[in-house]
């Protein structure tokens, strides 16, 4: 048996016949040193829809203020499909070193998780939220010609002549979608649901006299209610775009709750501080200025929320989305 120690010198040696451990100061090795940083390189922020959509550019408004914080690029990833799925997917099977994160309509991938077979993830289990950045609230809107110029006068006539009416959607389990059916039941009313695919068919349909009602979101929406073509009669929130309109829960449809919000997560190996790194950062970039003005601009509302609050907004959202998606029998097939 031999040792042999080098006074000042950096590695240690130990040899016990043929087996040899060395152990050398990490900072002897190049770019060891900078591993524990974070971050250590540019971050890629996944958009599970095509771009140019609200959630696409919201990522880009957000990337930009993250960038600025972090120090290093954050790069807009677009994977669209399975609702949401595919781009979801992708962030888990990244490494989850926090370089790797996801921008999400969250109510897309609640109700998905629940109407899809086959999930490849349990969305509460498997991400972190990082925080609710923004949200484009629903909206209920009528044409210019309604007669109806209040949620009161629509649920009045609708009563009287059941089945008569129309409401119109655009995606099937969307905000929008469970929205209507949550308005519907509360009011106790009986209005046929249409789906339209895409905002353009549903909007002509309304502006066209083929439905009554069109529920969508916010964003969507105000181009339509800025020129007169349509008046909006019912928010699934407030909104300092629309002052006036009431919303579900002011006129006693508590169910009449959810927006379109969009939230940052992060896969949920992330190690602890690099998560706290980056819920720091993110809650940062949400107070800038010029993201507020920018999302704004885009008919959204940035109504930060830390992680535990989107926690909690989650589980309320998924007891809710279950309860109608039942009641309803809704399926995507």
């Amino acid at each position: 048996m031999r040792t042999r120690i080098e006074k000042g010198s950096k590695v240690i040696c130990w040899g016990v016949g043929l087996a040899i451990v060395i152990i050398v100061n990490a900072s002897s090795i190049p770019g060891f040193a900078q591993e524990g940083k974070y971050p250590s390189k540019q971050i890629e922020m996944v958009v599970p829809n095509a771009p140019g959509g609200i959630v696409d550019m919201a990522g880009r408004i957000f990337g930009a203020a993250l960038s600025s914080h972090l120090k290093v690029p954050v790069i807009i990833k677009n994977q669209a499909g399975a609702g949401g799925m595919t781009g979801a997917r992708a962030v888990l099977n990244a490494k989850p070193d926090g370089h790797t994160i996801l921008i999400v309509a969250a109510p897309a991938l609640i109700s998905n998780s629940q109407l899809m077979n086959d999930v490849p993830f349990d969305f509460k289990r498997d991400f972190l939220p990082l925080g609710y950045l923004a949200d484009a609230g629903v909206v209920f809107s009528v044409s210019k010609t309604s007669p109806f110029k209040s949620w009161a006068e629509f649920v009045q006539h609708a009563k009287s002549n059941p089945g008569k009416l129309q409401g119109g959607f655009g995606s099937i389990g969307a905000e929008a979608h469970l929205m209507l059916l949550a308005a519907l039941s509360e009011a106790k009313i009986d209005v046929k649901s249409v789906c339209f695919i895409g905002a353009g068919p549903l909007s002509m349909a309304l502006m066209g006299g083929h439905i009554d009602l069109r529920v969508s979101t916010v964003p969507s929406t105000m181009q339509y209610i800025k020129s007169g073509e349509m008046r909006a009669i019912l928010l699934t929130r407030p909104s300092a775009l629309l002052p006036g309109v009431p919303s579900g829960p002011e006129i006693g449809l508590p169910s009449v709750s959810v927006s379109l919000w969009m939230g940052l997560f992060a896969n949920s190996k992330t190690p602890k501080p690099v998560y706290d790194r980056l819920v720091s950062a993110v809650e940062a970039a949400s107070k800038s200025t010029d993201v507020v003005k920018k999302l704004t601009d885009l008919g959204c509302d940035v109504l930060y929320k830390n992680p535990k609050e989107t926690s909690r907004l989650i589980e309320e959202q998924w007891v809710l989305y279950d309860r109608l998606i039942k009641q309803n029998n809704i399926k995507l097939n």
